[in-house]
């Protein structure tokens, strides 16, 4: 079971633990987690806290008189800098916050920046951890368990050709699966059922710059490069990277292209998927 279902089964039950501290390096699968409590528990009892700092820890040593349980979102632990500052944080909120509250800490760093933190929490039989961040075997089983919560299910295709363009980046699959789930009346939904959900559309897509380098139409390819221009980069080269990993015989200096390209689009060099059609389209 994943990380994030375990606290999703927790939430539903209402967060019986004082503390849940979450961590990721990913800050998409943190803001998964507000989204989760938002969508379990009535805003009134929901209090947001942007850091630690915010959080007068001794008004919330009695209950509540609003409301039998309150839940505090926490962001930003790490700005909390030193080591020895956040252990001590830690140790007045374990001791002092009354059991009808429960804290939701979330944390944008790894384990090896916190793991001090973690050893200290584990020993609190009132805490939970969870490292949020998806390891690359774990992607798949998220990208079905996300899929559920928009109530479809997606074949093992079209799971790997979103893992394909988008880089194995969960905001971006997060974002195509929000938007496939909202176009189909389909519950079961393949890789043919998501070109012809794109084609519906009328919409210009990563598909159509692979057709035209196919073909090698060099005018239309620049074209399409120019009407994609609002596409996220890194789904445009990870579609084309599923092109030519699923292509045979494909020349292996083009992998090294497009990581050369991925590298210049960080750097913020607009001309960059240009130059890789360029290459590309050479003769």
């Amino acid at each position: 079971m994943l990380e994030i279902e375990k606290l999703e089964q927790e939430i539903k039950e209402k967060l019986p633990k004082r503390m849940y501290f979450c961590y990721a390096q990913d800050t998409f699968l943190l803001f998964e987690v507000t989204r989760l409590v938002r969508k379990n528990f009535d805003p009134v009892v929901i209090e947001t806290y942007e850091s630690p700092e915010e959080l007068d820890i001794t008004s919330f040593a009695s209950p509540s008189l609003f409301s039998s349980k309150t839940v505090l979102l926490i962001y930003n632990f790490e700005k909390i800098k030193k080591t020895e500052k956040r252990i001590e944080w830690l140790k007045k909120i374990t001791s002092q916050v009354h059991s009808s509250i429960s804290l939701i800490l979330l944390c944008n760093a790894s384990y090896k920046e916190i793991s001090d933190e973690i050893a200290y929490l584990k020993k609190d039989k009132n805490s939970l951890l969870y490292n949020l961040d998806l390891k690359k075997e774990d992607l798949p089983t998220w990208i079905a368990y996300k899929a559920s919560q928009n109530g479809i299910t997606l074949k093992q295709d079209a799971i790997y050709y979103l893992i394909d363009i988008t880089g194995g980046q969960p905001g971006l699959i997060s974002s195509e699966i929000e938007k496939i789930s909202l176009l189909t009346d389909k519950s079961h939904i393949g890789l043919f059922d998501i070109k012809d959900i794109l084609t519906e559309l009328g919409e210009f897509t990563a598909f159509d710059l692979i057709d035209a380098i196919k073909k090698k139409d060099k005018e239309r390819a620049y074209r399409l490069i120019d009407k994609l221009q609002n596409t996220e980069p890194d789904m445009i080269l990870g579609a084309l990277n599923w092109y030519y990993t699923n292509r045979v015989n494909a020349d292996p200096s083009v992998y090294n292209l497009l990581y050369r390209t991925n590298l210049s689009l960080r750097q913020a060099r607009s001309c960059s998927l240009e130059m890789l059609l360029y290459e590309l389209l050479k003769d």
